[in-house]
């Protein structure tokens, strides 16, 4: 336990020699999140339960890029406090280092938990919460299935944070200092496991460039997610090498946005992930699958172009703007707005 401050205010950050007895872990946040409590959780296997019943410390991982997944994690912790009572709870993930958001009382705050080059041998450890935003969700092996992408393959691990400054973006605070696991470290892992997702918050130029030399060596498929589209820019001829040899399963880049008016006012750039969207598309010839991220409903700014993104993309992800100012009232609102009644 710590006293930790941010943007965001202080408060006190509980960490892994704080959780006592059994520990069950539910996860409402992304893939690094849940990848890395998979990593803890897979190395301190005698510690870990897989029902609440049998629990006593109760954790839910969060998420909070939008005002819409925050109420997803505090109704998920709410639901099990009534349900399992008695019990220590705490909020890890990045709703952890929210300061200026109140969380359920008696709900403790907890640091990241995670174990840096750990195989992942058993993700029944950690319970992958349905997504949120897709009413009526069903667990499918296809992953353009709504809210399936990802969601069954193997996530390796090689980076954590990001240290760049977007606009809308809070994951360099929420995601403490950003950092890159060792590629040659990682490859008996890579190695001795297939449907592979690597799994960083923001993947550098260098580390892409060596897992792709990775899957080459080895002849094995990959994915990857969330490249910034500068770096996507970077290693554009790298991709098409790897797709032409059937190698590359599914890239995941997240451009934002259609309308550079747009992109500007985020802060980034208004030309690159246009033009990136068209230069990939050679890439769908050899079988990739191409995924993105657009925010919708930004400040007074048009939505982007809907029909362009989806004959350019194979999968797109929708996140509404949310300007970081927390109220529980107004987030049921936009829950109802956006997804229908919160439960």
């Amino acid at each position: 336990m710590k006293n930790d401050n941010n943007i965001f205010g202080d408060g006190l950050l509980y960490d892994e020699l704080d959780l006592i007895g059994d520990i069950y872990i539910t996860c409402c946040a992304c893939m690094s999140i849940y990848a890395e409590a998979l990593s803890w959780a897979n190395s301190h296997r005698n510690r870990i339960v897989t029902t609440p019943e049998e629990a006593n410390a109760i954790i839910v991982l969060s998420c909070q890029v939008t005002d819409l997944a925050i109420l997803n994690d505090i109704k998920t912790m709410e639901y099990l406090m009534v349900r399992y009572p008695g019990r220590c709870y705490y909020i890890g993930g990045c709703l952890a280092r929210r300061y200026d958001i109140d969380l359920p009382a008696g709900v403790k705050r907890l640091d990241s938990i995670r174990m840096d080059y750990t195989p992942i041998s058993n993700k029944s450890l950690v319970r992958f919460e349905p997504p949120f935003w897709v009413p009526g969700f069903m667990d499918s092996e296809h992953e353009l299935a709504a809210g399936n992408i990802f969601r069954n393959m193997y996530p390796l691990r090689i980076g954590v944070g990001c240290s760049r400054k977007c606009s809308y973006c809070t994951i360099s605070v929420t995601r403490g200092k950003a950092y890159e696991l060792d590629h040659n470290v990682l490859e008996g892992e890579f190695r001795f496991h297939d449907d592979i997702l690597l799994i960083a918050d923001s993947p550098s130029t260098q580390q892409l460039r060596m897992m792709i030399e990775m899957a080459k060596k080895f002849n094995k498929k990959i994915s990857i997610r969330n490249v910034e589209p500068h770096i996507t820019k970077e290693i554009t001829e790298d991709l098409f090498d790897l797709s032409r040899m059937g190698l590359l399963k599914i890239y995941h880049s997240p451009i934002q946005s259609t309308r550079r008016s747009v992109l500007a006012g985020m802060n980034r750039d208004p030309e690159i992930p246009i033009l990136n969207a068209f230069n990939l598309q050679g890439t769908r010839q050899h079988g990739t699958l191409l995924a993105t991220n657009i925010i919708i409903d930004y400040k007074d700014f048009p939505n982007p172009d809907e029909t362009w993104l989806k004959s350019n993309f194979d999968y797109i992800s929708w996140n509404p703007y949310w300007d970081g100012k927390w109220d529980r009232k107004i987030a049921e609102d936009r829950f109802t707005k956006y997804i229908g009644a919160a439960s």
